[in-house]
């Protein structure tokens, strides 16, 4: 009796045993064709970095695990879903290969904007031969589930399911590993989407309007706001750093202002507050409120926002209030290490400035500038400060070659505002731009932003007005220039852009605006 017990319960563990190595095979096999395309072409420089990415990949199957053990238990979910999974990965990872996409919540919008015969042009004779060698595999790994992997017991099935569900649960908790997984192969599948349900409720969401009297004194000239990404005013030539960062703008009229703060040190709580009318007494109004997007709207502005970034539904919001919203690389992520530079921008730009309108024009331009990892973030040709980072592991690169590459990123950005620029000149154009943040560079052994560093709460500033602007407003000009080394804090954006677009609002504070006194 005893020895039929133990093999009994050989048996059954056998069983578990063999679902447990069938949904970790099941997972290797995604993981090795499809999540792999994110990793593989991440630039690193050693052999100890090839195993930071590998643990890094490792951690990402671990997360995966669970959900494919919940998969696996029940064969009939599994012959209906793991094909699907299987197909969908490999599209993803046909993609990411052959031309830098990744799935974004961009990507779904441009998507679903686009008819069919774009989308049918995507579709060749090698993604058709892929995913038929792709079906064909998936359908080898239900076959097995069903004839080698042995049928499970209604209460085993219930407690293993709950485990799985609270282990999977437990490790997407934990937020150094939920962000990287959610947003990668497969877990993407399901995260992204709803992500862009989630962004698609907030864009219904209803703000109160901000109301008040409002209207306009004079021309209307064209507004140019560039929401910088990661640049610290300290790196800036203009604000006296010692390297020629700015050699364009520094032939340019340009205002630079030195002592901003920003309240938050990370985009998605940054850009909230500068856009509408948060402050250090009032945060809340980030969550609440609109931007200052609606106020121009309301003066019948033609508004564009032009995103250079992926979205997020902390500012989701207030891209939507604009008429037309442009995306320059839906297709890039932070997860994506090929080129991504400004410089993708210009070619909108330049539509946008042909459209004809009567009421004028506001412009913003969301930019990827400075963002880790920086060698992506500039051409080759703007390559000045040398040697650079060599992997996007940051304790594999050194604080000279890490700062190389910053200052590079400083360089491009230079260029790309001296670009905006020359093609305000002829025109009433007022153009501001604002980072969300700075950067940590070292300081107090931290790097990059999301830290309590005080060159992460001091981004740049700049303010440049086209000749016909400054001869319309001299005494604006004039006071924009005499306030260069107040101290301000990002507040100051709502402000300043209602006064410089001459617009006159009930709510207005000047003390908040660059160009009172």
């Amino acid at each position: 009796m005893i020895t039929e017990r133990i093999k009994g319960n050989i048996r059954k563990n056998k069983a578990i045993y063999t679902l447990l190595l069938f949904s970790f095979v099941s997972l290797l096999f995604i993981g090795l064709t499809a999540t792999s395309s994110d990793f593989l072409t991440a630039p690193f420089r050693s052999f100890k970095d090839m195993i930071v990415l590998l643990v890094q990949w490792g951690a990402i199957m671990l997360v995966n695990f669970p959900f494919f053990f919940l998969l696996s238990i029940n064969r009939y979910i599994y012959a209906l879903l793991f094909p699907l999974i299987s197909l969908f990965s490999i599209s993803l990872a046909y993609f990411r290969y052959t031309t830098g996409t990744i799935l974004t919540t961009m990507i779904i919008d441009v998507s679903l904007d686009n008819d069919l015969r774009i989308s049918q042009e995507l579709i060749s004779i090698e993604l058709i031969y892929l995913l038929v060698i792709t079906l064909l595999i998936s359908i080898a790994f239900v076959y097995y589930r069903f004839n080698r992997v042995g049928k499970q017991k209604t209460r085993q099935i219930f407690v293993q399911s709950i485990l799985a569900s609270v282990v999977g649960i437990l490790l997407l908790s934990y937020y150094p590993l939920r962000r990287p997984s959610l947003e990668r192969i497969p877990l993407n599948l399901i995260a992204v989407p709803y992500q862009y349900l989630k962004d698609y409720q907030e864009i219904k969401m209803s703000r109160k309007s901000l109301g008040g009297s409002l209207s306009i004194e004079g021309e209307r000239p064209l507004v140019v706001l560039i929401l910088g990404e990661t640049l610290r005013a300290d790196h800036l030539a203009l604000n006296g750093y010692p390297r020629a960062t700015n050699p364009r703008l520094c032939k340019e009229t340009v205002i630079s202002y030195p002592n901003i703060y920003s309240e938050a040190t990370y985009t998605n709580a940054s850009l909230p507050h500068i856009l509408t009318r948060a402050d250090s007494l009032h945060p809340e109004r980030a969550k609440t409120e609109p931007s200052f997007i609606e106020l121009f709207n309301r003066l019948n502005y033609q508004t564009y926002w032009l995103a250079n970034q992926s979205s997020s539904n902390s500012f989701i919001y207030f891209m939507k209030e604009c008429d037309s919203l442009i995306y320059a690389n839906a297709n890039k992520s932070v997860y994506v290490f090929d080129k991504w530079t400004d410089e993708d921008l210009l070619p909108h730009f330049d539509r946008v400035l042909k459209d004809e309108v009567r009421d004028g024009q506001l412009i913003i331009l969301h930019t990827i500038g400075s963002h880790w990892y920086y060698n992506a973030h500039y051409t080759s040709d703007f390559e000045e400060f040398l040697p650079t980072a060599k992997s996007r592991i940051v304790s594999s690169n050194t604080s000279e070659e890490m700062i190389n590459s910053y200052d590079n990123t400083v360089l491009f950005t230079d260029y790309f505002i001296s670009e905006i620029i020359g093609r305000l000149k002829d025109k009433n154009a007022l153009l501001i731009y604002l980072s969300d943040h700075g950067e940590a560079l070292g300081e107090g052994g931290q790097w990059l932003h999301a830290n309590e560093v005080e060159q992460a709460h001091n981004p740049a500033c700049l303010l440049w007005f086209s000749d016909e602007y400054r001869l319309r407003y001299p005494e604006r000009v004039q006071t924009a220039e005499f306030n260069r080394e107040k101290v301000y804090r990002t507040d100051v954006l709502f402000h300043t852009i209602l006064e410089g677009a001459n617009i006159k609002w009930e709510f207005i504070d000047p003390s908040l605006s660059i160009f009172s006194h």
